[in-house]
């Protein structure tokens, strides 16, 4: 294959991403928007010179120069989506998380096995520099046996009462609210970091708000979660703490992963892509916690780093190897997901199905 042409399907603000890292790669093209409702596939490919915008999926999907599609649409959509392109014979980009639930999932990695397609899942929040020096420290062994990790993905969007309820807000379209949307990323970030699976979870999860006002007028029910928080043990035993919210104000977007090993230990702030504060060495033996500057091998942008995974994508498809991260890693994570899910509602530990 001489060049990979793309169909982003889903034209709001993450789509965007998709298009111009598609458009960015030297082998590959941005073909297609994709939307049923086309004034909004319209202003996206308008916005960014894509060619062509359509509302029938089914159109997309046999067009001559489609190769692949990247899947940019609320959470309830994704399964079906995904096994349409994938018995169209695409190759198949998905947004986080993966489906609505596991069943959804693993009926998305059953039409990917044998199929020979790539597959992936936009875990976006591995690709900053502070993780990927994270990853690098952790696997050179530095820190030892991992004991414990305290991680946090936390946001303050939602703390006006006032705010409307968006989609992300209906469970029937999301499945989860802030477990799903942010938790999925903190709960992956950690165990990418270490190289471990988080194999058994005991959760809390709390809806501060019920009700929210609706586009067409008056109030509407809240059905997800707000907030979670999380205890879980991984492969080795490591204890984790993970916290998710959408009601802290004055951070921005707060994501911050904390590691203590038998060696050492670190910290990464995803607000600061420049350092990350380390106890290794004889810093370690002294209890100290130092600045490292990040090697500026692991340096890249914003724009970068949120497009990469599709970089990954095409870059996977024309050297006919498998994406990492895979469906296999988006399986994983929603089994976890419903995992928390079940122990919020049993009050009770509950192990990780995948």
């Amino acid at each position: 294959m001489d060049r990979v042409g793309v169909g982003i399907v889903g034209s709001g603000l993450w789509s965007g991403f998709y298009v111009t890292a598609s458009q960015q790669h030297r082998r590959a093209d941005a073909v297609a928007v994709c939307n049923p409702n086309l004034a909004s596939a319209e202003r996206l490919a308008k916005r960014h010179g894509v060619a062509r915008a359509v509302a029938d999926y089914s159109e997309l999907l046999a067009s001559d120069d489609l190769d692949a599609v990247a899947i940019v649409t609320p959470n309830d959509s994704h399964a079906d989506l995904a096994v349409a392109a994938l018995e169209a014979g695409k190759h198949v980009l998905c947004e986080k998380p993966m489906a609505l639930s596991l069943a959804e999932a693993q009926r998305m990695q059953a039409a990917a096995d044998g199929s020979g397609l790539v597959t992936g899942i936009n875990f976006t929040w591995r690709h900053p520099a502070a993780a990927r020096y994270a990853r690098d420290i952790v696997a050179s062994g530095e820190l030892g046996r991992i004991y414990h990790l305290f991680g946090c993905f936390q946001q303050g969007w939602l703390r006006d009462h006032n705010a409307p309820r968006v989609w992300r807000l209906q469970r029937a379209k999301t499945g989860t609210g802030t477990l799903g949307d942010i938790g999925s990323h903190i709960l992956d970030l950690a165990e990418w970091v270490t190289g471990q699976h988080i194999r058994s979870v005991v959760a809390d999860l709390e809806t501060f708000v019920d009700e929210r006002p609706l586009p067409e007028g008056g109030r509407g029910p809240v059905d997800v979660d707000d907030a979670a928080s999380v205890l879980a043990r991984f492969d080795d035993g490591a204890m984790g703490t993970f916290t998710s919210s959408r009601y802290v104000p004055g951070q921005g977007m707060d994501q911050r992963l904390e590691i203590y090993g038998e060696k050492g230990a670190l910290s990464m702030d995803f607000n600061d892509q420049q350092n990350l504060r380390v106890s290794i060495g004889r810093f370690a033996r002294e209890g100290q916690m130092i600045s490292a500057p990040i090697p500026a091998r692991f340096g890249t942008t914003p724009e970068r780093y949120l497009g990469q995974n599709v970089t990954n994508f095409i870059d996977a498809i024309l050297q006919g190897e498998a994406m990492s991260p895979s469906f296999a890693d988006g399986v994983h994570n929603q089994a976890l997901l419903d995992a928390v899910v079940q122990s919020g509602q049993d009050r009770a530990w509950v192990d990780v199905a995948v």
